[in-house]
């Protein structure tokens, strides 16, 4: 799969967020990492996306 979903540490905030398969941040944040999760797999599935999970601000595994 080439488009993926990335959940990750929000930069400004303490909390999560997820950026969508075309690199936009979504407006909506979690307060939990299992929350940005659940709704980072509910959207991979939506649009056929890998779910990427990251524990800094940026990953790497591109």
């Amino acid at each position: 799969m080439d488009k993926k979903i990335t959940c990750r540490p929000c930069k400004e905030k303490n909390n999560w967020e997820i950026e969508n398969e075309f690199g936009v941040v979504l407006e909506k944040h979690y307060k939990t990492k299992d929350a940005c999760v659940k709704a980072g797999q509910k959207l991979a599935d939506e649009c056929h996306c890998e779910l990427c999970v990251c524990d800094t601000t940026s990953c790497s595994n591109e």
